[in-house]
């Protein structure tokens, strides 16, 4: 990866819609450069997903407690519910980052991870303001 591969990058996170002409545009380089150079990042793992980011009206983190040995395995199925996933240190073993539309949806995805199997204890903070 180089500086014109960063360069990329750095115009795909602004907006992953950008077109590969503009792209190509904004690093001096043909639109067929600028796509194989975006396919080769994909193959070589750099850019995992294209997303689509929006605001959410609640956001809470979900701490958990698990068993000494089941984080690896607690956190592949959390990380199926909650937007992020981290394992951490201290009194919890796993902080998620958990967004919804509603407060229904949001109690819902708090509660698919209180039900995993390797979950022994939780801690959840809401945010409340912006």
């Amino acid at each position: 990866m180089d500086d014109i591969d960063l360069e990329i990058l750095k115009i795909l996170k602004k907006d992953s819609r950008t077109k590969y002409v503009k792209i190509a545009e904004s690093v001096n380089l043909t639109e067929g450069a600028v796509r194989r150079r975006i396919k080769q990042l994909i193959k070589n793992g750099i850019i995992k997903a294209f997303t689509v980011e929006t605001t959410t009206e609640f956001e809470g983190i979900v701490l958990v407690e698990t068993g000494p040995t089941g984080t690896i395995d607690v956190v592949k199925n959390i990380s199926k519910i909650a937007t992020k996933v981290f394992e951490v240190s201290g009194d919890y073993d796993i902080a998620a980052l958990i967004q919804a539309f509603t407060i229904e949806d949001l109690n819902k995805k708090i509660d698919e991870i209180r039900k995993l199997s390797g979950v022994r204890n939780t801690n959840t903070l809401v945010k409340l303001t912006s």
